[in-house]
């Protein structure tokens, strides 16, 4: 009698683990993508001031950006005045420069776009487009109640010079945190931190973004976004060489 009873419990601990829902392990891609979604805000248009901060001296730009939280930007320095004009298109790897003193529109090397934005510490791809997804392979690290947490390498030949990225992003809404990356020895050697995050419909957009240099004390860049439009379709007129040199309003 004992037998069938230990018999006929362990069919049903059988089946009830059998029926138990099975939760899959969390696909990196599908992360990463959420998490860039929320940083890119989506298309439309919007004002930053970026501060560049030294240890001697302290610079700001005002900038109107327009994108199509994809692949394309165009971005318009409207202050200080001695900068004015100067413009900046992206079209995927393709890259251009406005310089509105000499009339003339420069494209830079397909690896231009890890170079510094005005002398800052923000990168081109920082900036704009979404090539953590395109030049980096995800691993996850962390996915809990607190934190996500994930490990990007980059895919064989990407033209990134780090070693690694650790991204950490807020659970539930992926909305992103912080970015650090590191170079080929190991070595962190820049960190972008985000906060301040508004509602962009489905999108938690991070207004603030502050870069900091990690190999060089004081040097720290800072990305305030206001007067955001994101939400809405900008024109393929406004990503051409012509928007490049008379705008897009």
């Amino acid at each position: 009698m004992r037998t069938t009873r230990w018999w006929l419990w362990l069919i049903a601990t059988l089946v009830a683990v059998a029926s138990a829902p099975v939760h899959a392990a969390p696909d990196p891609g599908a992360l990463l993508r959420a998490i860039e979604d929320n940083l890119r805000g989506g298309s439309g248009r919007a004002t930053v001031t970026l501060t560049v901060a030294r240890p001697d001296r302290q610079t700001e730009y005002v900038l109107a950006i327009w994108t199509d939280g994809q692949d394309r930007s165009l971005v318009l320095v409207k202050a200080p005045a001695r900068d004015a004009g100067q413009a900046f298109l992206r079209v995927a790897d393709n890259l251009w420069i406005y310089n509105p003193r000499i009339k003339r529109t420069l494209r830079l090397p397909p690896g231009g776009r890890g170079d510094s934005f005005l002398g800052s510490d923000i990168s081109h791809s920082d900036l704009s487009g979404r090539d953590a997804e395109r030049d980096y392979t995800p691993r996850v690290v962390r996915d809990d109640a607190t934190a996500v947490v994930l490990e990007l390498t980059p895919r064989p030949g990407a033209p990134t010079p780090s070693g690694k990225v650790l991204l950490t992003a807020a659970p539930r809404t992926f909305a992103p945190l912080e970015w650090v990356f590191y170079d080929q020895r190991g070595q962190a050697v820049k960190r972008i931190t985000f906060s301040t995050h508004t509602k962009l419909g489905e999108r938690a957009f991070p207004t603030r973004t502050v870069v900091e240099d990690l190999t060089r004390p004081g040097y720290r860049t800072t990305a305030v976004y206001t007067d955001i439009r994101f939400g809405t379709p900008v024109p393929d007129a406004c990503f051409t060489l012509r928007a490049l040199e008379q705008g897009c309003e």
